[in-house]
């Protein structure tokens, strides 16, 4: 039985990749005020970050319904097998999302897998099943892979701007305007049980991005030969090249992949944040 892969969209995944790898997208959606779009489907990253700068309200995410997990599931059949990455059940209600749709699909053979991060930490799984789809492997052995992948990926987020943390709600005001006037940048990472927590509270951009490459060293993981990751949301280009050299310089990498945050992720975080994935 051939094996067919769903993820959704807070994977960051990039649409044309997911095309190209047979890769199905179970889209969040992302509000301005009482304008609803669904991500990948009526606003792209152009538009995402134009209405972000232009409108009165940040942005509002919300997670796919039951029955889209069951579309998306119908619509491949009883005739594959199913593996679904979600982002991590600790962040989101995605996971319960799919884990719900998929009881009510006892045909279809569908195994769950909680990547217990987001963005192209749970992107990266997606890839490497896709991989493994292409060698021929089992989906058995496809979700032991990403089981023992997922406890060695590592995610930091460096937030340059306060604004969406405080209207979000995620921080107070006061503590968050303080935290701005005294420039303030908080890191945040992944725990292994998928939550977010913060890592460290830096004075200066020039600080904080310095402390995450130390992070990542702390992290004991070989990247030599590897990929390191950077989703950030409208960072300066000057910024980036600066930061790929040092990871470059630091690690040596076979490839720092750097594009743009999706609107789900790129919600939280707010203008000039940076994600961090090895």
């Amino acid at each position: 039985m051939a094996i067919r892969l769903v993820v959704d969209s807070g994977s960051d995944l990039l649409k044309q990749v997911a095309e190209e790898r047979n890769i199905e997208i179970v889209p969040l959606k992302v509000a301005f005020g009482e304008e609803t779009f669904t991500d990948g489907v009526d606003i792209d990253h152009d538009l995402f970050y134009k209405k972000m700068k232009e409108s009165a309200h940040i942005p509002m995410t919300s997670l796919p319904s039951p029955q889209d997990f069951v579309d998306v599931f119908t619509r491949i059949g009883t005739e594959h097998e199913i593996i679904c990455i979600t982002i991590s059940a600790a962040t989101s209600g995605t996971y319960q999302s799919a884990k719900i749709a998929a009881e009510t699909l006892p045909d279809h053979k569908i195994t769950l897998v909680d990547s217990m991060n987001i963005s192209m930490a749970t992107g990266a799984l997606a890839l490497k099943a896709s991989e493994m789809v292409d060698s021929g492997a089992t989906s058995e052995a496809i979700v032991a892979t990403l089981t023992e992948m997922k406890q060695d990926m590592h995610t930091f987020i460096a937030i340059n701007d306060w604004t969406n943390v405080i209207k979000g709600g995620r921080v107070s005001n006061w503590k968050g305007s303080l935290a701005q006037a005294l420039n303030i940048k908080p890191t945040l990472y992944l725990t292994r049980e998928g939550e977010i927590h913060v890592k460290d509270k830096a004075r200066g951009r020039s600080r904080q991005l310095a402390n995450v490459v130390n992070f990542i060293k702390e992290t004991g993981k070989d990247i030599n030969g590897g990929t390191i990751y950077m989703l950030h949301s409208m960072a300066p280009q000057a910024e980036l090249d600066r930061v790929e050299s040092g990871l470059r310089a630091t690690f040596n990498p076979k490839d720092v992949v750097i594009y743009r945050l999706g609107p789900i992720m790129g919600s939280h975080g707010g203008f000039g944040t940076i994600g961090f994935v090895v």
